[in-house]
């Protein structure tokens, strides 16, 4: 029958993109995954980033009114 080439074009495209789909979102889980496998970000509050310089000897200290 000429009507069944249609049919199954049809359902090979559409089994093609659906392995497309699964393949994509394999990717897009693949990432994911190595994303939140990275430690949190560092947003610095409540974080000291520096310590300051101890007092030189012989160096005059602010006085404290």
């Amino acid at each position: 029958m000429p009507g069944d080439d249609h049919h199954l074009r049809r359902i090979h495209d559409e089994a093609a993109a659906i392995a497309r789909q699964s393949a994509h979102l394999r990717d897009l889980l693949t990432r994911s995954f190595e994303i939140l496998k990275q430690p949190v970000p560092d947003t610095f509050l409540g974080r000291k980033t520096y310590e300051p310089f101890p007092s030189e000897p012989g160096f005059p200290r602010k006085r404290e009114s």
